[in-house]
């Protein structure tokens, strides 16, 4: 395996991340290398005969990882782009699937090309890796942890029973050193007053005591009533006609000729305006 086919000591790295078992131990690392091109298969399984006492490695393609999520294994760790040519790290939308074959505490190491580093990174952070970070003495590495749990992972709370009792009692008021305040004495003569009924009526549309445009509710005829009751009556025994026509009808009427909709009258006839058209439009 001709320079391991990587530009790093790829054991090295396994055992810095203590990835690696004991010569002579059973404790072994269950490793899943991630490719991109079926011809790199043989090459790494090479490696892993090498180091077999070591690490336990299974190796798949990107186009094979949907069977090894169906299997329901679990890994220790998993390693991306680190066959000969190999760019299936820069993949980024495989990062969720990464998640869920990994144990709680699991890690991803993943070879990318030097500059973007920062695109695995914030795509390892937003898909729950913790200590996501960029090797500093291997250009292109990015390592991340999964959290030591597990979605779905529950956990009994037990609460200790003198600490629940300090809770409670620190809500508790000592009457012999607390003040009350009598409610009525909240209270102003102005809050005891009846309220009047015709104050509280209002529109189930506007919620204010004023009619909606197409009030139905009988509001609007209420408050123009109300206002024409307390709105005084124009004398007009004195009005005089300035052009002398108002009584032939509104076709001999000026613009401003307070009688225009009102039906034509006998000269000298009194007539009696209503109270809203003297009154100013705006």
């Amino acid at each position: 395996m001709e320079d391991h086919h990587i530009k790093i000591d790829l054991l090295k790295l396994l055992d810095d991340n203590r990835l690696t078992a004991t010569q002579g131990t059973s404790d072994k690392k269950n490793l899943l290398f991630v490719v991109g091109k079926s011809s790199a298969v043989e090459k790494l399984e090479e490696f892993a005969s090498c180091y077999a006492d070591r690490i336990n490695l299974e190796i798949v393609t990107v186009e094979n990882l949907s069977l090894v999520a169906s299997k329901e294994s679990l890994f220790n760790a998993i390693l991306l782009g680190f066959s000969e040519d190999d760019n299936c790290s820069s993949d980024l939308s495989l990062i969720p699937t990464y998640t869920s074959l990994l144990v709680g505490g699991g890690m991803l190491i993943a070879k990318t090309i030097v500059g973007i580093e920062d695109m695995l990174v914030k795509r390892m952070k937003l898909c729950g890796f913790l200590n996501v970070a960029m090797s500093k003495s291997i250009p292109g590495i990015v390592t991340g942890n999964m959290p030591t749990y597990k979605v779905g992972t529950s956990d009994k709370v037990t609460l200790n029973p003198e600490t629940k009792e300090n809770v409670i009692s620190a809500w508790k008021l000592d009457d012999n050193n607390s003040e009350t305040i009598s409610e009525d004495d909240l209270l102003e003569a102005d809050d005891l007053k009846r309220p009047d009924t015709s104050s509280l009526r209002v529109c189930a549309t506007t919620k204010k005591a004023k009619a909606c445009k197409d009030c139905t509710c009988g509001l609007a005829d209420e408050l123009e009533a109300n206002r024409l009751k307390d709105t005084p009556k124009p004398d007009t025994a004195n009005a005089k006609s300035s052009c002398g026509s108002c009584y032939l009808g509104d076709a001999f009427r000026c613009a401003s000729c307070p009688y225009l909709g009102m039906p034509a009258f006998r000269p000298g006839e009194k007539v009696q305006l209503s109270g809203n058209l003297l009154q100013d439009d705006l």
